[in-house]
């Protein structure tokens, strides 16, 4: 029996769900670049964002209002709303892949099988990361594709396809960050109907940890607890990811994986 293929074909129609959606909306929020070019545009963003209160322009990540007539701050900014699906995708891969069988009531066939539970663990991480990966390509060569049907004719291609490759990058990194920690919680947690709000829930207590980390000065801290702020879009295509923020992700990654390995390798299992 191949696991690894198993799990991948059984996320694939989730995963071509999630994909549309997200190249849906890029197409949506793309399609709109061109109005943002006109030269009172701008002018009037700026005009209605000088109204917002502080607060509010730090929770939606516009303490530094982007230049929405240039398309790489354009697409960072929206960008950060196709993240944060893939995100909670990501985790939810992790939520539900060790819990499925023991949830359903297939857990003695998979253990019937030659296999150690290291392997079996070991396929299912693979497959998920496969699946998250091919997510990722997909929503990057539409939106490269829309990117560039709709760039500006004095902007490089090179330069649109490095800004997109930093974007990208990251997103994958903070996307196995939720993953991991979406192992964790799958290899706690009996029932995938309770695995599930709860890897959706710590995506966005943590989100709402780093917002206020941004509001309040004295809860500055609170951003090395919030794995999304750890690579907002609008941020990094203007100075690049942090490399303490690469550190934390690499650090969550390898506690919660290794953490799952060793409580699924003693854990009793509801047959």
């Amino acid at each position: 029996m191949n696991i690894f293929k198993m799990e991948f074909k059984k996320g694939f129609k989730s995963l071509m769900l999630w994909s549309i959606i997200c190249v849906a909306l890029t197409i949506l929020f793309m399609s709109m670049f061109p109005s943002m070019k006109d030269s009172g545009m701008q002018e009037l963003v700026n005009t209605k964002m000088d109204a917002l209160p502080p607060a509010m322009l730090e929770a939606f990540n516009l303490k530094d209002i982007p230049d929405f007539t240039k398309l790489n701050q354009y697409f960072a900014y929206v960008f950060q709303y196709i993240v944060i699906a893939g995100c909670i995708y990501a985790g939810m891969l992790g939520a539900k892949a060790l819990i499925k069988e023991e949830s359903e009531g297939t857990i003695e066939f998979l253990y019937a099988q030659p296999v150690s539970r290291n392997k079996i663990l070991t396929m299912k991480i693979l497959s998920s990361l496969l699946l998250f990966y091919v997510f990722i390509m997909i929503t990057a060569v539409a939106s490269m594709a829309i990117a560039l049907a709709v760039k500006p004719s004095d902007l490089k291609v090179i330069d649109v396809i490095m800004d997109f490759k930093l974007l990208f990058g990251s997103f994958f990194l903070i996307g196995v960050v939720f993953m991991a920690m979406g192992f964790l919680i799958s290899v706690l947690i009996r029932n995938v109907r309770a695995a599930m709000p709860i890897s959706t829930g710590i995506f966005f207590i943590t989100y709402l940890l780093g917002m206020f980390s941004g509001m309040i000065d004295k809860l500055e801290f609170l951003k090395y607890f919030s794995p999304f702020h750890y690579a907002v879009p609008s941020e990094i295509i203007k100075k690049g990811i942090h490399t303490t923020n690469i550190v934390l992700s690499i650090l969550i990654i390898l506690c919660s994986i290794a953490a799952t390995y060793f409580i699924y390798r003693k854990k009793d299992f509801k047959i």
